[in-house]
């Protein structure tokens, strides 16, 4: 069975290339800008931008006098926050998190408090995106377990949580909580708009994630997770939803989610039922049905 991560793959991708290189150009030192900071409450996606100055990136990432990076940091003055960098020689290489408004750090914790918000606060801010009382707690789901898919034993020992957060502006942060003992513990945060869109089909908020292929080319199981909001068509998120169903294009098999003042709050790990058919460079989409607290249906998104 092939078992594929976009983001691992990319990695990968870019450390091989990165090893091929050998030394790279020099990356400048520079002084940190005066009264530099990154404003995460502001209109708009503003995750997208390039806020954090080079000269933060290389004070939170100190690279080794020589060596590649990337993103080429003797070329770029700033990254987007939340990024990733590699550095590498002909011979090493090491990653690093620059964080969102601060260093990414790591934390242990307990499963218990992967069920509250205080834990969650802390846990999730471990991440480098300080979840204070900006941050308004929308809730927690634990993860779902449907069709027990074939390699459900490397799951036992790890119980898997996804939480949100949403800011006055409107901006939604996801984070996935993992907790399987304290040596790979941890979370992960991604950002979205939570705002109105423009009219039009909607997407469904997650997208297929941790996808595995059996060795006829289909969908052998997958992973959905993460929270964003849910919209009708004319683009309004719909505060009165209450529940999200979802599940792969073609597949019978769907999953339940709640909807939280217009925020699904996602987490599943699915076997599908039909042959879906699995490309790894175009995964298949996921389709969805927005429900009232009676059951009435409100959107559609995907398909």
């Amino acid at each position: 069975m092939d078992r594929k991560s976009k983001l691992v793959a990319a990695g990968c991708v870019a450390a091989v290339a990165l090893l091929q290189s050998g030394c790279g150009a020099s990356i400048p030192y520079e002084p940190v800008p005066p009264g530099w900071a990154l404003d995460v409450h502001q209109p708009g996606e503003w995750w997208t931008q390039p806020l954090i100055p080079r000269a933060v990136v290389v004070q939170r990432c100190p690279p080794p006098p020589g060596w590649a990076s990337d993103p080429n940091l003797s070329v770029l003055t700033s990254l987007p926050p939340g990024t990733s960098v590699e550095y590498s020689n002909w011979t090493d290489d090491y990653h690093c998190d620059i964080g969102w408004s601060e260093p990414v750090s790591t934390v242990e914790f307990t499963v218990d408090e992967m069920a509250t918000e205080e834990g969650l606060r802390r846990i999730c801010s471990s991440s480098g995106l300080p979840l204070d009382a900006s941050w308004r707690f929308v809730g927690v789901g634990p993860t779902q377990h449907v069709g027990e898919p074939p390699e459900e034993a490397h799951l036992e020992a790890v119980d898997l949580a996804t939480a949100a957060f949403q800011d006055d502006q409107g901006t939604v942060v996801s984070c996935m909580v993992a907790h399987a003992g304290d040596a790979s513990s941890g979370a992960f945060v991604e950002l979205s708009a939570g705002t109105d869109a423009t009219p039009g089909a909607q997407a469904c908020p997650v997208a297929l994630r941790d996808m595995a292929r059996e060795n006829d080319g289909t969908l052998a199981e997958y992973q959905l997770r993460g929270a964003g909001a849910v919209r009708g068509e004319d683009g309004r998120v719909l505060t009165d939803a209450a529940t999200l169903e979802i599940g792969v294009a073609g597949d019978s098999v769907t999953t339940s989610h709640p909807v939280v003042d217009g925020i699904a709050i996602v987490g599943a790990w699915v076997k599908p039922e039909a042959a879906v058919p699995l490309d790894w460079d175009s995964p298949p989409p996921v389709e969805g049905r927005v429900l009232d607290a009676g059951g009435n249906l409100l959107a559609t998104c995907g398909g």
